[in-house]
């Protein structure tokens, strides 16, 4: 069974590429990342990095799929066959905030991925059933309510950090060479190898993102901060996809240029799935 690491730049995800590739863990065949288009400045500058340690160190192949581009999508909604939903809040009729169903995660980061194993890894044509395939997800052991079973028969949910495998019927199995781990243990193995520890990976416009997140943001990396401005005034107006009140990144349901955030409060609003930036 061909071994896949599916590359979301976080900690977790990263840590398992370097292991990987120093043969601390078994030797994947690649690892894929899938670009949505605008993620912080901080991971494309860390993704630049771990192209020369790759390079250096002969690490293990690094694809970067970016057919799809959710950032492109959401600012040119009218252009895209239909509406890409990312968990953005809207007001109800009550005037409490909700929000919207989240759709990007499995058009934006699992499905390029997919893609990108059937057409390069076993070279098939679409349609056609893929063997079946581990790939390994970054979720730790403090996290481990973030295991999901796979939808797609050919697949199976490789947690090495957990020791744990799911596939498609919910069966769970042990990985025999896994030695479970926290985040933390995974942070203090960054420290011992000398290599740098990357930035939470996450789409700038994120509506999950705290209003600490949200202001650090602001503070220390403005073009990203003014690329989630676009996003927030882009989806403002989005009754021609089905959505009939305004739609707003930030929970205040306020133009998210115009929120004073909360400094303390440092809590995501709703979890995200942990493809996106483990």
């Amino acid at each position: 069974m061909k071994q896949i690491i599916s590359l979301g730049l976080g900690v977790q995800s990263t840590a398992m590429y370097l292991m990987s590739s120093l043969r601390e863990l078994p030797e994947a065949e690649v690892a894929i990342f899938s670009d949505t288009g605008k993620e912080s400045t901080a991971t494309y500058d860390y993704l630049d990095y771990l192209k020369r340690w790759q390079k250096q160190n002969g690490g293990i192949k690094i694809a970067v799929v970016n057919e799809k581009n959710l950032y492109r999508d959401l600012l040119n909604k009218s252009n895209t066959g239909r509406f890409a939903s990312i968990p953005a809040f809207t007001a109800g009729t009550d005037g409490k905030a909700g929000m919207l169903r989240r759709q990007c995660t499995g058009e934006y980061k699992i499905r390029p991925v997919d893609d990108y194993i059937r057409d390069y890894v076993y070279g098939l044509p679409k349609g056609a059933r893929r063997p079946q395939t581990s790939v390994w997800i970054g979720i730790t052991t403090d996290e481990a309510e973030r295991m999901s079973i796979p939808r797609e028969r050919w697949k199976v949910n490789n947690y090495p950090f957990l020791g744990m495998t799911v596939d498609s019927h919910g069966n769970v199995g042990r990985v025999p060479w896994a030695v479970p781990q926290n985040r933390s243990n995974v942070m203090s193995w960054y420290r011992r190898k000398g290599i740098p520890i990357p930035p939470k990976s996450s789409c700038v416009f994120c509506p999950y993102q705290s209003d600490h997140t949200w202001a650090m943001r602001k503070r220390h990396a403005p073009e990203d901060f003014q690329a989630a401005v676009r996003v927030d005034q882009a989806i403002r107006n989005s009754t021609s996809q089905g959505v009939n009140n305004p739609v707003y990144l930030h929970r205040s349901c306020k133009p998210l240029a115009e929120v004073e955030f909360d400094l303390t409060q440092n809590i995501e609003w709703g979890e995200c799935s942990g493809t996106c930036h483990v």
